[in-house]
């Protein structure tokens, strides 16, 4: 019996040191992750957050919440889950793509992906 509890211990051990199970929350946390060092900022907070897309061609879509040197900021941002591109948050908050090419980007990505703010 001891023998039995062990070996139905170990793969549910296994399965709870490997992610959580869902690729989705992964992929959210993935991202997040990717955007605290984009902006260089540890505490960054994130709302609006969803996943568009599937598990291979997705990318997360949200705001973002970080300090820029003495200030505070908000920017929409995009993390693509295939890292073909990206990450990017909107200008201002130190990335280089210009605004017309962030808003090509949230509309086709996000949005006529799904997203919904």
């Amino acid at each position: 019996m001891r023998h039995l509890i062990k070996l139905l211990f170990l793969p549910a051990l296994l399965s709870a040191c490997s992610g959580s199970g869902d690729w989705r929350a992964d992929a959210i946390t993935a991202a997040e992750g990717k955007m605290r060092g984009l902006v260089s900022d540890a505490s960054a907070t994130f709302s609006h957050v969803q996943l568009t897309g599937d598990s291979s061609t997705g990318q997360t879509c949200g705001v973002i919440t970080a300090k820029v040197g003495a200030f505070t900021k908000e920017a929409r941002f995009i993390v693509y889950i295939d890292n073909t591109a990206g990450p990017f948050v909107e200008p201002g908050m130190g990335q280089s793509m210009s605004r017309a090419d962030f808003d090509w980007a949230w509309q086709n990505d996000c949005l006529n992906e799904g997203y919904k703010s």
